[in-house]
């Protein structure tokens, strides 16, 4: 039978062996001999811990109890511990961290070798064929040390964030925030392989020759729709933790060097982000970084050699329709903060914006329609404008003839009357 253990740690042997001096293989030899290893290891084990979380990840000199949370899965909508099945991270003597992965080493049944020893599976026990089961178990009850809590009983300390949760009775609960590393790694490796993985890799390869075939008038190829989606996500940032010693904040975060992503998280209220509009909405949006690659995709058709043909209007019309849905977004933030914000004296909106955005004068006008079109026009002139504007570097924008211009301003005065977002605000 394979045992997958004893090749862990032939492998690690090879890569010593493969950097070793001559003086130096003899003791490699020794040292990487299955049972001499294993003994090592599991005499090391009790120097790392496993948790779910760990305090660490929120302050390096955290003392806050590290813990396993065993949370029961719910179809309650919310990404959390329990609902999402993730490893285990560790924390602890960063040169014990090779017994951590020693433990996470996937057995016959792609459980780690840690589940099988924690259960006492005989399928565990064959792998340990150099002892006998005295030893076996001696080696095992060492091994389960990777378990034991570093500290028996819950404690925080302050340099965890706290949030004061007061109760009916006039009690109070003190809750310390500390992020699951297993939610996050997850979250790492899903992003990663949204925009960076194999289908991804071969979705930018097959635009990319679209691009190409487009530019020679040649008929664009049709890939199995199945292997052809990417994902981007704009306005994303990282966060480095543990400076030059990640490994000493837990096992996850050496894994990942210490970079996390993080994401945009705008704020409820509109005029926080996007300040309340005074003379007209568009033109009060502020740019972002999709907001950019939605006209630099419009740029790229614009310049075509045949931009009237079938697959170049189609894919404008998605980008359009997609930038329809980008700034009517903060509209709908507008439309949930309290009512006549626009009755200000100071306000100069077009009263049609006034009734589309202000939930007051919604009201007030719920049986009007004019206002829609006008809306509609409002934003073909704002996409125009907007294109003009951007820089476009030597080539600059492209000039639209007239038949082009007449086209392309109706298609997009039309679009926000076919998207199910405006056909959802119904006064």
């Amino acid at each position: 039978m394979r045992n997958p253990l004893r090749q862990f740690v032939d492998e690690r042997r090879e890569a010593k062996l493969a950097k070793a001096k001559p003086d130096a293989v003899a003791k490699i030899e020794s040292d990487f001999q299955f049972d001499n290893w294993v003994q090592s290891a599991a005499d090391r084990a009790s120097q790392v811990n496993v948790a779910t979380h760990i305090g660490t990840l929120t302050h390096p000199d955290a003392k806050i109890a590290p813990f396993i949370a065993n949370c029961e899965a719910a179809e309650d909508g919310y990404v959390r511990t329990g609902n999402v099945q993730v490893d285990w991270d560790a924390f602890g003597n960063a040169a014990a961290l090779d017994t951590l992965a020693f433990l996470r080493v996937e057995l016959s049944d792609s459980r780690p070798a840690l589940e099988h020893l924690r259960e006492g599976t005989a399928e565990v026990r064959q792998l340990f064929d150099f002892a006998d089961d005295r030893a076996y178990e001696r080696l095992r009850g060492q091994f389960l040390q990777i378990l034991a809590n570093s500290k028996p009983y819950p404690i925080t300390c302050s340099e965890i964030k706290q949030v004061y949760f007061p109760l009916p009775d006039g009690g109070y609960h003190l809750l310390s925030l500390v992020s699951s590393t297993g939610l996050m790694r997850e979250n790492r490796i899903r992003l990663q392989h949204n925009e960076w993985g194999e289908d991804a890799k071969t979705a930018r390869e097959l635009q990319k020759q679209d691009r190409k075939q487009a530019r020679e008038s040649q008929p664009l190829s049709e890939p199995d729709q199945s292997q052809i989606h990417y994902q981007t996500i704009p306005e994303r940032g990282s966060i480095k933790l543990g400076g030059a010693n990640a490994q000493n904040i837990s096992s996850m975060n050496a894994e990942c060097k210490g970079v996390w992503p993080l994401f945009a998280s705008y704020r409820t209220t509109p005029s926080e982000y996007q300040q309340l509009p005074k003379r007209d909405y568009f033109r009060s949006l502020r740019w972002d970084s999709y907001s950019r690659v939605i006209f630099n995709e419009l740029h790229q058709i614009f310049w075509q050699p045949s931009p009237g043909n079938l697959e170049q209007r189609e894919s404008r019309k998605r980008w359009l329709e997609e930038l329809w849905l980008w700034a009517s977004g903060f509209a709908l933030q507008l439309q949930r903060i309290p009512g006549n914000w626009s009755t200000d004296k100071t306000n100069q909106l077009p009263s049609h914006q006034k009734v589309w955005l202000d939930v007051a004068q919604q009201v007030k006008h719920k049986k009007e329609k004019s206002w829609r079109r006008d809306v509609a026009n409002d934003f073909s002139h704002w996409v125009l404008n907007t294109y003009k504007k951007m820089n476009w570097g030597d080539r600059g924008p492209q000039v639209l003839a007239a038949l082009e211009l007449s086209e392309f301003r109706s298609e997009v005065s039309e679009l926000p009357f076919n998207a199910r977002e405006w056909q959802s605000w119904e006064r």
